[in-house]
């Protein structure tokens, strides 16, 4: 989100019901773009896929392969688009411009080749057909970059220019698998992942050509140090571990349920659990309208009592001063928490009843409603968990955010192996249980936080700031040292 409370500041600056909407939108496609085009692309794809009366085989296999490629890149990445994410954020901050787009093509150099080596050895004994491999391949690279590139989005003033950028995609990968399907002999599954592979290529390509023109006009500065984020390693390595451990404990109860009795093996390569991953996928449908909300609340309410808190202790205020505005800062934070809440609640509502209409109708099973209903819960849960960990964040106590995601990772692994031996009747449970325990944590951790956060402030920060050197500046140091003197 690095950079866009001060597009949603200005949004909200403007009267009127048309300025919220524009607000909204924006931090709709800054937060959940990736999964949003998912969604629609995924939908679209198996209504054509039934329209044309394609077999239940091929239309397996291009789920799983969509499926793999964004949960695995968002795996692989959330570490590093967190980093990314705090060092956008200074260098917005410090008006240092020149920074910020070399970062992105440093790591998408970095990133794509770490992960290239899982997914080369992941495909190659895989019986599907080699064109097959290639655009799945494709895909899962253009996915990682997709995601990479979103932190830089919230950079952008223009939010039309991501709108457009993204329909276009979405249509060039609708169009084109239907022409591909309809009009030439490739296989199926080929041409569906051929279109996604040209839309993502267009997506990326229209995004990359908006960020190097809004960089060109703002920026005078001219940088070619496309590895200096790797300092931020040095400082922020716990935000790294923050973001996997909590993206992999999104997703580790349908690890554990994909290796279970209920996981179905795809082209003898592709491994998922309908019966459970169906409705973990509606069920967290539910918290989208929860999250867009949470940024704009985060970036304009709640940041005004903070700044105000922090100007005080820097502008030399007095005690009680500072206390009121402490006082005033959690009153508005923990009146937000309540109205995510409150939001929460109406929407998981929404999507049960919704649920008890639609759902027998697409012809998911009684087993699979229960742990649907089960999901619905534990997805409210996680929304709350979430929030209160970029809150704890916003006050840099990166050691709660890394106890709670630690928690929360640890906890769903055992309770979710735990209920595969209760059963079918435990199934969806164990993920509750480790959302709900990991919560109480984090609001209590919250509270004790703020509670003393005069401490925090005063005596957690060194007396004398020491810019200490660690191992990824002095490969940063050394690299750019060299290339000067090349030079």
């Amino acid at each position: 989100m690095a950079g866009i409370g001060f597009e949603l500041k200005k949004l909200f600056k403007g009267k009127g019901f048309f300025s919220n909407i524009k607000a909204y939108l924006y931090s709709a496609l800054v937060s959940l773009g990736p999964f949003i085009l998912a969604t629609i692309m995924i939908v679209s794809i198996q209504l054509l896929l039934v329209y044309m009366d394609k077999p239940l085989k091929e239309k397996e296999l291009f789920i799983a392969i969509v499926i793999y490629s964004f949960i695995f890149a968002q795996i692989i990445t959330s570490g590093f688009t967190m980093i990314i994410t705090r060092f956008v954020s200074d260098m917005l901050y410090s008006k240092r411009l020149g920074y910020i787009l070399p970062s992105l093509y440093g790591v998408i150099t970095l990133v794509v080749p770490i992960t290239a080596v899982p997914a080369i050895l992941f495909l190659w004994n895989s019986p599907v057909l080699l064109e097959i491999k290639l655009t799945s391949y494709l895909l899962f690279m253009e996915i990682i970059i997709t995601y990479l590139m979103m932190v830089y989005l919230s950079v952008l003033k223009d939010y039309m220019k991501i709108v457009k950028s993204f329909s276009w995609g979405v249509a060039s990968t609708l169009i084109l698998s239907y022409v591909f399907i309809k009009f030439t002999y490739l296989d199926t599954v080929l041409g569906m992942t051929l279109a996604m592979n040209i839309g993502f290529l267009l997506i990326i390509s229209l995004l990359l050509s908006y960020l190097r023109g809004f960089f060109k006009i703002q920026s005078t500065q001219k940088c070619e140090k496309y590895f200096y984020f790797l300092t931020y390693f040095d400082r922020y390595y716990s935000l790294f571990f923050i973001s996997l451990f909590y993206t992999l404990a999104l997703y580790v109860h349908n690890f554990i349920f994909w290796g279970s009795s209920i996981g179905i093996r795809i082209s003898s390569t592709y491994i998922y659990a309908p019966t459970y991953d169906v409705p973990s996928f509606y069920a967290f449908l539910s918290v989208m309208p929860s999250m867009v909300v949470f940024v704009v609340s985060l970036e304009t309410s709640f940041y005004e009592k903070y700044r105000a808190y922090y100007s005080l202790i820097t502008g030399k205020g007095n005690f009680i001063d500072i206390e009121n505005a402490r006082k005033n800062m959690s009153r508005v934070l923990w009146s937000e928490i309540r109205n995510i809440m409150e939001l929460q609640t109406f929407f998981s509502l929404v999507f049960v009843v919704a649920g008890f209409y639609f759902l027998p109708v697409i012809g998911m099973s009684s087993l699979s409603f229960d742990i649907f209903l089960l999901l619905v819960l534990a997805a409210y849960c996680n929304i709350i968990l979430l929030v209160v960990i970029l809150i704890l964040l916003y006050f840099e106590d990166r050691r709660g955010a890394f106890f709670i995601s630690t928690t929360f990772l640890i906890s769903n692994t055992v309770f979710t192996w735990g209920t595969i031996y209760i059963g079918e009747r435990g199934y969806g449970f164990g993920f509750f249980l480790a959302a709900f325990l990991s919560l109480i944590v984090a609001l209590v951790e919250l509270r004790t936080f703020l509670n003393n956060i005069h401490y925090h402030t005063f005596c957690g920060q060194p007396v004398i700031q020491k810019q200490q050197i660690g191992l990824f500046g002095r490969m940063v140091r050394f690299f750019y040292r060299n290339q000067d003197q090349e030079s």
